[in-house]
């Protein structure tokens, strides 16, 4: 979208799941729960109204004018036709979440502005996967620069099973949810490499090496899990294992990338070498 929201709306991002009468989860399948039933699971799927919602949960506090919507989500059709299906999509939404809404009463969530400006209000009644992660992330960087190492680990963990579930799986080909896959992997792998420098400094050898492995299965190339398991095995007496590892990761990097590692691994290959 080129053009910005003049304004934003102010927010209040809702952290409890158990008191929440909407639950929704980005990460795994895109689920939508009102009172612990599934909403629009069956009729929905072939209609623009999911994009919309994930839009606005994705954009909370942001105003979208009627044509930033339809530029993005009905991008190379007529314009009669694309504002005819946004003004449906918009309707379906609203009635969707909310069955009982009377004809012609104003929504609790989504509302227009009088110069056609779409916004979506959240209240506690509202909990997405999405701000759990968020509060999970703020909270273990605060406690990170408080030294508080255990409850640094406890809520970077419940990142890591957030996203390691998969950040919109049915919208991979979606253009206009890229970003917001993109800046999900990164916290992912930041996350992860958090959580070795973590159990490192904790000398937690067992998580380390766990941590490790699975920032491996998510970025092949992460030589700071690599450079971790090796000192871990190191630690361990086990040099033979670490020198296997450092020769399995130089030839990957030369096979599939065509480069070398970095000279501090190849310095650490040749220590642990000479101690062995």
């Amino acid at each position: 979208m080129s053009q910005e929201p003049v304004e934003q709306v102010p927010i209040v991002i809702p952290l409890y799941e158990s008191g929440a009468l909407y639950k929704v989860h980005f990460f795994g399948p895109f689920r939508v729960i009102r009172d612990n039933q599934s909403v629009g699971e069956l009729v929905w799927r072939r209609n623009k109204a999911k994009a919309l919602l994930k839009w606005f949960l994705l954009n909370t506090g942001r105003m979208f004018s009627a044509d930033q919507l339809i530029k993005c989500f009905w991008p190379g059709v007529s314009k009669a036709s694309a504002e005819r299906n946004f003004h449906v999509a918009i309707h379906y939404l609203r009635h969707l979440l909310e069955p009982d809404l009377p004809p012609r009463c104003e929504s609790k969530y989504i509302h227009r502005t009088k110069n056609n400006f779409y916004w979506f209000e959240l209240d506690e009644t509202w909990w997405a996967d999405i701000f759990e992660v968020q509060h999970h992330y703020t909270k273990a960087k605060e406690a990170e620069l408080h030294g508080d190492l255990p409850t640094a680990i406890l809520h970077y963990r419940q990142v890591v099973e957030y996203c390691r579930l998969g950040f919109l799986h049915e919208d991979a080909y979606e253009d206009v949810f890229s970003s917001y896959r993109h800046h999900y992997e990164r916290i992912y792998t930041e996350v992860l490499e958090l959580l070795i420098q973590l159990f490192t400094q904790a000398n937690m050898v067992d998580e380390l090496l766990a941590y490790a492995h699975h920032a491996l299965l998510v970025d092949p190339y992460c030589e700071p899990a690599v450079k971790a398991i090796v000192h871990a095995y190191f630690r361990q007496g086990n040099t033979a294992s670490a020198i296997r590892r450092l020769d399995y990761f130089q030839t990957f990097l030369k096979e599939d990338l065509g480069i070398e590692p970095e000279e501090d691994m190849r310095s650490l290959r040749k220590k642990i070498a000479e101690l062995e």
